[in-house]
């Protein structure tokens, strides 16, 4: 579970109206129901507790349940103070531990914070920018916002400096000190040390002519059972494991190893080129394991794809050749069964979708390795809209997919002389698939058809970074890695391909993310601090990225949404009835309450929209949709629209099967109250 980017934050709703007081009649538990977040909201409100918290068996705190609740734990609010007392602190509130009903005493509001929206925080990738700073207050922040360039990045080394001789114990950070806590320098894993930032209070500020926003954040790692204040000002053992960095821990990649899958178009349109992608496959491969420092290091992979089994002879959507990844000597004999289809596809594009997605998510990786895509292919994937379009992703859905199962894409795209118009969607396509987490610019060669040197050239720049990373990857994360030209290349002619550059930095990102998983890097913890969204040093670089828990529940209630707007607008566009009429026959909503739906001004007001979703900081398309948008939309826009929606729906499936995604907030969660984080660009 990688924790998907997202570039603009806004939290808005955070600054929700107060809440209802709840009904304090005496109840029985099963009827008793949480307070909600709004007086016309079905989202229970949430606290989370401060360091030191006292459990109370009532309101006037004469008997102690238990004491020094550990910080940041989760409750449900089943009463609530008002006025006064509410703002001050004073108040008490009535907790439990689910939704259901089961009350567990009550609690100081000096106590806890309120946590109105299950939003919160992971960190983007660390290539290329620096640790985020982690402030006591918001004063020295804002201060920092404010300060001419050359001066704020000044005072920023300053603090680097100041934390990096702190670990090294030459210095002792004084008090008062303005850093709470700091990002660790290697990756965090957010798979098996799944931590929780959520967003307390927030400001909006210009930051060097760009939108940029200051938060104030909460930090907790949810799987520690003794938890431990990160403050690097007191935690001594956290400042020194922050500031262990990847490159110092280097000789525990010595040994990695490599996964390389290949995916190649078999369509009929490749027979030119076809033969010559095996040989040079074959070649490249066989250079790479042919090394005996190697030797057990690298295991290769092959699936091919063509298109819609509507069409009579092509065999087959996708197929994988190795059921199981193999050394050098079965996968030469295998590569020789991979042939083009004697039978023409219909259309240029071709399900390069499902090519994609069946290497990511169905070949059988092994432990513990680095795994490489290399795409080979002459014509672009059917959009999300197309019929023979199985996966109902495009690039942007596949490259997060990647993101998440930490599959690192290069592409060669062949590029046929007569179809420009193809050409440039599929570069369009392939450049998204190979701009992997952690770097500026995509892995992708652009090469001409009638040049096959060019291929070739771009098959040896992977090869070559590759053999050289497999071969000794301690010395290549040092960047001390030997300029060997394992595959003889041809005088370069001249064609769009990335850098040598790009290409190291897309294998040192996906080295830099197996080490951080492989040491389960700990992020900070039971904190509250203020932080950027950016990079201080880099305004253009973000540092934090945002996503809203989930619990399957929900998940299921955004499903049953998109596949009822689905149904409205296929039933539109074949009856020619408007839209909303469409959407009345297709829901549920409607059986219950039938005039609110009628009187709608678009999906917004409709009833339909899961509470949880409303006032979420990004602009939904889905939200403002009435009879007038919808029909100005036209059939290309429609059918794209629904296409996109059915995409969300493939992704959605794949989150609420996939184990790995679900985490409990809390020890002793019922695993109906698991969430999964979900970015918020996968919302409808």
């Amino acid at each position: 579970m990688k924790i998907s980017v997202l570039n603009r934050i806004s939290i808005g709703l955070l600054l929700c109206t107060c809440a209802i007081f709840a009904n304090t009649a005496v109840l029985s538990a099963e009827n008793r129901m949480p307070v909600t977040v709004e007086k016309d909201s079905k989202v229970p409100l949430r606290i989370l507790t401060r360091p030191g918290a006292v459990l109370y068996a009532d309101s006037e705190g004469k008997k102690i349940l238990k004491s020094n609740i550990p910080t940041f734990t989760s409750y449900y609010v089943y009463t609530r103070p008002l006025g006064e007392a509410a703002g001050s602190g004073d108040g008490w509130y009535e907790i439990g531990s689910d939704d259901r009903g089961s009350v567990k005493g009550w609690m100081k509001g000096a106590d806890l914070f309120e946590w109105k929206q299950t939003m919160c925080l992971t960190f983007s990738h660390p290539d290329g920018r620096n640790p985020v700073l982690m402030f006591d207050d918001d004063d020295v922040l804002n201060t920092l916002i404010d300060m001419p360039e050359a001066e704020r990045n000044k005072k920023l080394n300053g603090y680097y400096e100041k934390i990096e001789k702190a670990a090294a114990r030459k210095i002792k950070l004084e008090k008062d000190f303005p850093i709470v806590s700091i990002e660790p320098k290697m990756a965090v894993d957010n798979i098996d040390k799944f931590t929780l930032i959520p967003i307390i209070d927030y400001k909006v500020v210009e930051f060097e002519g760009r939108e940029s926003r200051l938060l104030d954040v909460l930090a907790v790692n949810s799987t520690d059972k003794d938890r431990k204040e990160s403050d690097i000002r007191k935690d001594d053992e956290y400042l020194i494991n922050s500031n262990v960095s990847s490159e110092s821990q280097a000789k525990e990649v010595k040994n990695l190893k490599w996964d390389i899958v290949w995916v190649i178009d078999t369509t009929r349109s490749m027979r030119p080129y076809i033969d010559r992608v095996r040989e040079v496959m074959l070649r490249i491969s066989e250079n790479l394991a042919g090394n005996q420092a190697l030797k057990g290091k690298v295991a290769f992979g092959i699936w091919g794809y063509r298109d819609s089994l509507d069409v009579k002879g092509l065999e087959y959507v996708t197929r994988n050749f190795t059921p199981d990844l193999q050394d050098i000597n079965d996968f030469i004999e295998t590569a020789k069964n991979v042939e083009e289809t004697k039978v023409d596809s219909v259309t240029f594009d071709e399900d390069m979708f499902s090519g994609i997605h069946d290497a990511v998510v169905d070949t059988k990786w092994r432990d513990d390795s680095i795994k490489v895509v290399i795409l080979v292919g002459d014509a672009p994937g059917h959009k999300q809209d197309h019929k023979w379009n199985a996966t109902k992703l495009d690039q942007d859905g596949m490259r997060q997919l990647a993101n998440e199962k930490n599959t690192t894409i290069f592409a060669i795209h062949i590029n046929p002389p007569k179809s420009k118009k193809h050409n440039k969607t599929a570069r369009k396509q392939f450049e998204t698939l190979s701009l992997n987490p952690g770097t500026d610019h995509s892995v992708f060669f652009d090469v001409e058809a009638s040049d096959i040197e060019q291929f070739d050239v771009a098959a040896a720049e992977i090869s070559e970074y590759l053999s050289n990373w497999a071969i000794d990857a301690e010395s290549a994360l040092l960047g001390k890695m030997k300029r060997e030209i394992i595959v003889v290349k041809p005088d370069a002619p001249d064609m769009v391909g990335p850098g040598k550059k790009e290409i190291e930095r897309a294998l040192h990102a996906a080295v830099v993310t197996w080490l951080g998983n492989e040491r389960n890097v700990a992020p900070p913890r039971d904190i509250e601090a203020w932080v950027s969204d950016k990079d201080l040093m880099d305004s253009t670089r973000q540092a934090l990225e945002v996503q809203l828990l989930l619990s399957k529940a929900q998940l299921d209630a955004i499903s049953t949404l998109l596949k009822e707007v689905i149904v409205a607008g296929e039933t539109n566009m074949v009856s020619g009835e408007d839209f909303f009429t469409s959407l009345q026959a297709a829901s549920a909503v409607v059986a219950r309450d039938p005039d609110k739906l009628a009187k709608a001004g678009n999906i917004a007001e409709s009833g339909l929209i899961p509470d949880f979703l409303k006032g979420l900081p990004y602009k939904s398309r889905l939200m403002e949709i009435n009879n007038e948008v919808w029909e100005g939309w036209g059939p290309d826009e429609q059918n794209a629209f629904l296409s996109n929606l059915e995409g969300k729906l493939k992704v959605y499936s794949e989150i609420h099967d996939n184990t790995e995604k679900w985490v409990s907030l809390n020890e002793g969660d019922d695993p109906d109250d698991y969430v999964a984080p979900i970015p918020l660009d996968l919302m409808p």
